[in-house]
C-alpha cells in the first residue's frame, strides 16, 4: 500500500510540473484557469460526486462533521495568523487552515485503495470541505479585501453550492437522471482532479522571479503538516468511535496536502495568488511523506 501511494502521490506532483512547463510555453493566464474550475468543473465534479454517492443520508453526518470541523479550524488558523499579519496574507492563511487537497488530491487515492463503503465515507468528507471552502472560507479570504457584504454577494453567485443542492434534492426523491448525461460527467471528474493540480504549476509559472515568504511558509506547513491534523485526530479521539477501516480514510483526508483551491480562490480574488501556490506546493512535496505514513500508521 505504501509504494502504491506514494506512486500515486508524485503522480500528482508530476501534474503540478506538466502545469508549470504549460504555464510556461503555452503563457496561460491562471486566473482564467480558476475561474473556470470555480465556475464550470467543480461544481458538476460535486454534483456527480453526491448523485453517485454509494450511500444513505446516515453519511452526511460526515459531511457536517468535516464542514464544523473545517470551519472552527478556519477560524482559528485565522486569528493566530493574525498574530503575524495584519493584511490579506491572514485571510488567505486562515481559508488553507480549515481544509486540505481532498477533492484533486485524495479522490483518486480514496478511488484506488478503499472499498465502497469506505469510498462513501470519504466522499462525504469531500463534500464537507468542498462546501466549507466555498462559504465560510471563501468569505475568510474575501474579507480580506471586501466588505462583509460584498463577501457574501459573491458566495451568493457560486453555482457549486446550487449543483450541491440539487443533486441533494434529486437523491432525496429519488429523480434519475439519464445514465448517458451521468457517464457524460466523468469527464468533468477527471477535469476536476487534473486541472486543479495543473492550476499550482501553472500559478507559479506566470512568476519570472519567485521570492519565497519563509514566514509564509513556515505558518502554512507547520498549520497544515502538525496543527490540522492534531486538531482533527483529538475531535475523532474525543468525540468519535470510529473503526479502523473509517479511522484510514479520516487519516488520510487530514494528512493531504494544501488545498489546490487555495490557488483557485488567491487567483479568483487576486491575494497572493504566488504565495498560496509556492506553499501548496511545498505541501504536496510533504505530503510524499504525511500521506504513506499517516494511512499506515492507521491500518
Amino acid at each position: 500500500m505504501e509504494f502504491e501511494i506514494l506512486t500515486r502521490v508524485l503522480f500528482q506532483i508530476g501534474i503540478a510540473g506538466l502545469g508549470y512547463v504549460a504555464g510556461r510555453q503555452l503563457q496561460i493566464k491562471a486566473q482564467d484557469l480558476a475561474t473556470l474550475l470555480i465556475y464550470v468543473i467543480s461544481p458538476v465534479a460535486i454534483f456527480q460526486a453526491i448523485y453517485l454517492s454509494p450511500a444513505d443520508w446516515s453519511y452526511l453526518t460526515y459531511s457536517l462533521g468535516t464542514y464544523l470541523v473545517a470551519s472552527s479550524a478556519g477560524v482559528l488558523a485565522l486569528f493566530s495568523a493574525r498574530l503575524f499579519w495584519k493584511d490579506a496574507r491572514a485571510n488567505l492563511l486562515g481559508f488553507a487552515g480549515g481544509t486540505g487537497n481532498t477533492g484533486y488530491f485524495a479522490l483518486p487515492i480514496l478511488f484506488a485503495l478503499f472499498a465502497p463503503p469506505q469510498i462513501a465515507i470519504g466522499i462525504f468528507i469531500i463534500i464537507g470541505c468542498a462546501l466549507y471552502e466555498f462559504t465560510v472560507g471563501y468569505f475568510i479570504v474575501a474579507r480580506g479585501v471586501m466588505t462583509a457584504r460584498q463577501c457574501l454577494l459573491r458566495i451568493a453567485r457560486l453555482p457549486i453550492l446550487y449543483a450541491a443542492a440539487l443533486a441533494m434534492g434529486l437523491k432525496t426523491f429519488g429523480i434519475t437522471i439519464s445514465p448517458i448525461l451521468i457517464s457524460g460527467m466523468d469527464t468533468f471528474k477527471g477535469a476536476y482532479s487534473v486541472l486543479g493540480m495543473m492550476a499550482i504549476g501553472i500559478t507559479l509559472s506566470s512568476f519570472r522571479k519567485l521570492e519565497i515568504d519563509w514566514k509564509f511558509m513556515a505558518f502554512a506547513l507547520g498549520w497544515k503538516h502538525l496543527a490540522y491534523p492534531l486538531f482533527g485526530g483529538l475531535v475523532c479521539y474525543l468525540l468519535l468511535d470510529l473503526p479502523t477501516t473509517t479511522l484510514a480514510v479520516v487519516a488520510l483526508m487530514l494528512s493531504t496536502p494544501m488545498a489546490s483551491n487555495t490557488v483557485l480562490i488567491a487567483n479568483n480574488l487576486g491575494v497572493h495568488p504566488e504565495k498560496a501556490a509556492m506553499a501548496v506546493m511545498a505541501s504536496t512535496l510533504m505530503a510524499l511523506v504525511s500521506v504513506p505514513l499517516a494511512v499506515t500508521l492507521i491500518t
